[in-house]
């Protein structure tokens, strides 16, 4: 499968994509800067630019894949109404994008 994860570089992420490539799985992980994007080939992976609040971003990315894994959480626990709201519409936009395309969200 090839499997999008935000998040990848993260503490959680990067353990769901050490799994994911060791069993034999294509992944593509959200990025957010050119050293994070570095982290995810040394490990095999391919890079998406974008973020969480590019929705854009996320639509491109889970439409390119058989599966989502949503990670990504913005800690900025001094506006965590925002975060949570940016959370929300990732995941309602990546769900779209999955009902369309008859994909796995995981």
């Amino acid at each position: 499968m090839r499997v999008f994860v935000t998040g990848a570089t993260g503490y959680i992420g990067s353990a769901v994509l050490r799994e994911l490539i060791d069993a034999g799985h294509q992944v593509v992980g959200l990025v957010r800067s050119d050293n994070s994007a570095a982290k995810l080939k040394e490990f095999g992976a391919e890079a998406h630019h974008g973020d969480i609040e590019d929705l854009d971003s996320l639509r491109s990315g889970a439409a390119a894949a058989d599966g989502v894994i949503h990670l990504a959480f913005n800690h900025d626990f001094s506006n965590f109404a925002g975060a949570l709201t940016a959370d929300l519409h990732a995941v309602v936009v990546t769900l779209q994008v999955l009902l369309v395309n008859n994909l796995t969200y995981l």
